[in-house]
């Protein structure tokens, strides 16, 4: 088939926003730069994208406030702080747990104590974090094996709950037993985690 001819990929504000959020952060890793600046038409090129689309979207963003251009450089593009915060956002509700095979029998937990005008939010949370299978030890109280920082830097940067969220590693836990049986049945943890329990006692 005729490249013109096939089908070009219509991208979502959030895949835009989310790809340059990608792109802030390899730049920040690569280069120590805080902004990716990256020209529009070379994205394009470097993939199948329907142009007229995202010239579209690209607009509607800077319209919303989500990204802007430089008065020198129309063709470069950035994300506000506005944008970042919703890039991240959308990165916080697609967040998936990943599970290392290997366990160093460290518990990581998360405390909040939000206040209570903030309450939708904190149901929120309660909501987001048994999704994602973390184990409710306490009404406020949640406790996995494995990291999960990722999650908790994104929910305290996007709703500011920087002095309302803890993240803490503990090395042990009175009830861990029980917390082992409990990961072993959702099979996250298996019978070699459980060994590293037996050992610490």
């Amino acid at each position: 088939m005729d490249q013109d001819l096939k089908e070009k990929i219509k991208l979502t504000a959030k895949e835009i926003l989310m790809s340059l959020l990608d792109l802030e952060a390899m730049s920040m890793q690569i280069f120590g730069f805080p902004y990716q600046r990256k020209e529009a038409s070379k994205y394009l090129r470097e993939r199948e994208i329907d142009k007229d689309h995202y010239y579209k979207k690209l607009w509607e963003l800077e319209k919303r406030g989500y990204i802007k251009r430089f008065k020198n450089q129309k063709k470069l593009i950035e994300l506000t702080k506005l944008g970042t915060k919703k890039a991240i956002r959308y990165l916080s509700e697609d967040y998936i747990m990943e599970n290392p095979k290997n366990w160093d029998g460290k518990w990581r937990i998360a405390i909040f104590d939000i206040p209570e005008e903030k309450k939708s939010l904190r149901e929120y949370i309660r909501k987001r974090f048994k999704q994602l299978g973390i184990y409710q030890l306490q009404k406020s109280v949640f406790v996995y094996p494995f990291d999960f920082i990722d999650i908790i830097s994104s929910l305290k940067y996007v709703y500011g709950l920087g002095k309302y969220l803890q993240y803490i590693v503990a090395e042990n836990i009175e009830t861990e037993i029980d917390l082992v049986d409990y990961f072993y049945n959702k099979e996250i943890l298996d019978k070699n985690h459980i060994n590293i329990v037996n050992i610490k006692k």
